[in-house]
Formats: C-alpha cells, sequence, structure tokens
C-alpha cells in the first residue's frame, strides 16, 4: 500500500502540473495510461479553468479515488510482469547452450501471451537452427519479447481504464453537482461568521506581509585606545627617563622656573627624569547596543489544526469546527501548503491533509466518536513535536476547542516560547465556552457561539 500512497502522490501532483503547464511532468512517462487519462479528463472538463477552483479540487478528489481503485487492479498484472520480466533477463544473460536448454519453456511463456506477429518464436527458434547467425537471432527474440511485455502491461492497463471509466464518470455526474453545493454551503457557514472568516485569512496570510519588531543585540569592539590615566593615589613607583609624556608634576615645575630650567634639561639630556612607573595600557572596549529591528515572517507556510474530539464537543460544535477545517483545506490546496490535523481527546491522533485523498480522509477522520474528557498537554506537545519536522518547522498552530481543560505546565510553556520566537504564532478558536484561561497563552482566541438557526444537516 506504501506504493500506492507514493504513485497516488505523483498523479495528483501531476493533475496540478497539467492544470498550470498544459501537459504532464516528467516523473510520468509517456504513454503512461492513467497519465493519459489525467490529461483527456482536464480536457474533457474545461470547466475547471473557471474562477471557482472547487470544481477542479471536487472533479480531482474523484479522479484520485478512480486512479486508487485502478493501482490496485493492476497490482497483479504487474506482479506477473515482474515475473515476465525476470524470464526475459535470465534468457537474454544464459549462454548460448542453456538458451537452447530453456526454449521449450520460453515457447509456452511466448505463445500462451503473444500472437506469432507479436513474438515469431518459431522463426527465430529456426533461424538460429538454420546455421545462421544463432547469437543475433536469440538477440532479437529477447528485444521483441522485451517490447510486446511491455506493450502488453500497458494494453491490459487501458483496457481496465476502458471498463471501469463510464461508471465513474456516471458517478461524477450524478453526485458532482450535490458535492459542489455541499461545499458551498459550508462556505456560506464559515463566511456567516465574521471570526472564523477573519481566521481563513489569517491561517492563510492573505493580510499584507507582516513585520514582527525584534530587539537585536548587537555588540561592537572600539579601536585601540590608550585607557586614561590612573589618578595619583594608584601609583605604584617611580622610574627615570625622559618620556615627556609620563613625567612627574614636579619636572615640570622645575623646568617653569628660570633658575631651575638648566637643571631640568640635564636630567633629560642624562634621562634622570622623574616618572611614573606604571604606563598606561592600550585595550580595546566592549560596547553593547540593543536597537529595534523589523523581521518579516513567512509570507506563506504550512499550518497545524489541533481539533478537539472529546465529548463535550460532540454535535454542532464539532459540525462548525468541520466546516471551518473544510474552508482551510481548501485554502492551503489552493496555495499548495501542507496542512497536518491532530484530534485529541484522550489521546492523539494524527493526518497530513497535505496528501491525496485529503477531502474523504478528513470526512474520515472526524467519523471517529467522542467521548472522554481532554489532555490539552499531550496536544501542545504533539503539535510541538510536529514543529520539529523539516516540513512543518514554522508553521502557524490553530486550535479549535471549548478550551475546557487545564493550563499548560512550565515546561511547556518554555517549548512554546521558543517556537514562537522562531515564527510560530499559535491561536486559538474557542467555541460555545466562556474558558478564559488560554486568552493570555495564545497570540489570539476567537469566541463564537453556535447560532441557533444555523443548519448543519
Amino acid at each position: 500500500m506504501d506504493d500506492i500512497a507514493k504513485k497516488l502522490q505523483e498523479y495528483d501532483d501531476a493533475f496540478d502540473f497539467y492544470m498550470d503547464r498544459g501537459q504532464l511532468p516528467d516523473t510520468i512517462p509517456d504513454g503512461d495510461p492513467l497519465g493519459d487519462f489525467i490529461g483527456q479528463t482536464i480536457q474533457d472538463n474545461p470547466q475547471l479553468d473557471g474562477q471557482d477552483t472547487l470544481w477542479r479540487e471536487l472533479l480531482k478528489e474523484e479522479l484520485m479515488k478512480f486512479i486508487e481503485a485502478m493501482l490496485k487492479l493492476y497490482q497483479p498484472m504487474e506482479e506477473e510482469h515482474c515475473r515476465e520480466k525476470y524470464w526475459i533477463a535470465t534468457f537474454a544473460l544464459a549462454g548460448m547452450q542453456k538458451k537452447v536448454e530453456m526454449m521449450e519453456q520460453i515457447k509456452i511463456i511466448i505463445k500462451g501471451r503473444y500472437t506469432p506477429e507479436q513474438v515469431n518464436v518459431d522463426g527465430y527458434e529456426q533461424q538460429a537452427a538454420e546455421g545462421g547467425n544463432a547469437e543475433a537471432a536469440m538477440e532479437a527474440l529477447v528485444k521483441d519479447w522485451d517490447k510486446a511485455s511491455e506493450e502488453r502491461l500497458a494494453e491490459r492497463k487501458r483496457k481496465t481504464i476502458e471498463k471501469n471509466k463510464n461508471q465513474w464518470e456516471s458517478h461524477v455526474r450524478e453526485h458532482g453537482l450535490s458535492d459542489y453545493r455541499e461545499h458551498k454551503k459550508v462556505e456560506r457557514i464559515v463566511y456567516s461568521y465574521p471570526s472564523l472568516k477573519e481566521i481563513v485569512r489569517i491561517m492563510g496570510r492573505e493580510q499584507p506581509q507582516r513585520e514582527d519588531e525584534m530587539d537585536e543585540t548587537v555588540r561592537k569592539f572600539l579601536p585601540l585606545l590608550p585607557s586614561p590615566p590612573k589618578p595619583a593615589v594608584e601609583i605604584e613607583e617611580i622610574a627615570t627617563g625622559n618620556s615627556l609624556r609620563h613625567m612627574m608634576p614636579v619636572e615640570t615645575a622645575i623646568m617653569a622656573d628660570r633658575e631651575t630650567e638648566s637643571l631640568f634639561y640635564l636630567k633629560y639630556a642624562t634621562q634622570r627624569l622623574q616618572l611614573f612607573a606604571n604606563r598606561p595600557k592600550e585595550e580595546s572596549r566592549l560596547k553593547t547596543d540593543v536597537k529595534h529591528t523589523k523581521k518579516p515572517r513567512l509570507e506563506k507556510g504550512p499550518i497545524i489544526v489541533s481539533i478537539d474530539t472529546s465529548g463535550s464537543m460532540m454535535g454542532k460544535p464539532i459540525q462548525l469546527a468541520k466546516c471551518l477545517l473544510l474552508q482551510l483545506l481548501s485554502m492551503t490546496k489552493k496555495q499548495k501548503r501542507k496542512c497536518f490535523l491532530i484530534s485529541f481527546s484522550v489521546r492523539a491522533q494524527y493526518i497530513d491533509l497535505s496528501l491525496y485523498g485529503a477531502w474523504r480522509r478528513l470526512n474520515n477522520f472526524l467519523d471517529d466518536s467522542f467521548t472522554g474528557g481532554t489532555d490539552g498537554e499531550e496536544m501542545l506537545n504533539a503539535a510541538m513535536d510536529m514543529l520539529q519536522t523539516r516540513n512543518f518547522a514554522m508553521a502557524d498552530v490553530l486550535i479549535i476547542s471549548d478550551f475546557y481543560f487545564n493550563r499548560p505546565i512550565a515546561e511547556t510553556r518554555k517549548r512554546m516560547m521558543l517556537e514562537h520566537d522562531k515564527g510560530t504564532r499559535f491561536y486559538g478558536l474557542q467555541i460555545d465556552s466562556d474558558a478564559e484561561d488560554y486568552n493570555d497563552i495564545l497570540d489570539r482566541v476567537w469566541s463564537v457561539g453556535i447560532k441557533n438557526n444555523l443548519n448543519f444537516g
């Protein structure tokens, strides 16, 4: 199943690439049946280029479900193909004597799958036996067999698509419009709440690029300068010499008096002037400045949503949360951003909404039972563990809950502050609750009540 998931992601990306470039990416080989089906589906639905990207996402979701079903049907075909490729490689690498010994078994395999027009195994065998170039005949046989094997697999895959596509197209026509209306209804519910609309805007970072002011400490070394002279009380000894910079005040007095001026010059000439012995040291001084700088946050980035699935959220609160999640998912898929969902009650569960089948997987994920209380500590640490991964570093985190759980412990608060300093912002949507314990912990908390006239059905 891991191989199927990898291929599905490749086809999911190929759909977006085709919508942008009008062709399949190099990761999809020429003649790939599913790749061709993606291209043909897009060409048959010109409305996908319209303003409303919801049609595109809904069709892609259904298309990926069809491709997933085809990949499962392909598995036994590909296993059989791998066994045949093994026989082809073994026969090609064998010596001439070994080829002769293998020929009867090889003829059974080839004749059971191919017509003489596709692989004329008898003709190549006869050519080798009639004294011609046997090696060349066997090489030609291997080449034709390998080509026919690849064409047979591709043809079987195409027939499987043709056999099932009419039923898929009928399903899309029947349910496509109703799915579209259902998602439009979700949009109307979200946009009937100004707070939810604002959450989508802020989590999408659609507002003008925000700059967070930060204090930056700058340390500078000043140039080498003489340190200030020490006061007389700090002088430890007196020396002799002729340094005018360091002579004692008494020598200045001798020089200033006419009667003793000649004595000064004598002492200077013979280096007997009294000097301060401890010279001022040349030293650099460390200067520390704190200045305010503006550093922009990432314009777009991944998001992490933690949703409370405890018993207190059952009913309309979780339905409203689901509407917001669908809108956030639509936004992240449109912007090609990663989205990770954590549900938490007694224990945390995870789902990466960046992968294929996001709409369907989200619905299945939220169908779990809503029981027990809420372990907010585990939820917060699960979100911060995800922030340590390469794909979700510096993601914004949204918590959807009634916030009827304890404030985080000091260690968890410390982890939150470290992530906040890196650029993460923590937000909360509080549904039908008057709890205030997290108002001073999260960057912002929106509080909404369920409207009595709101219809989720």
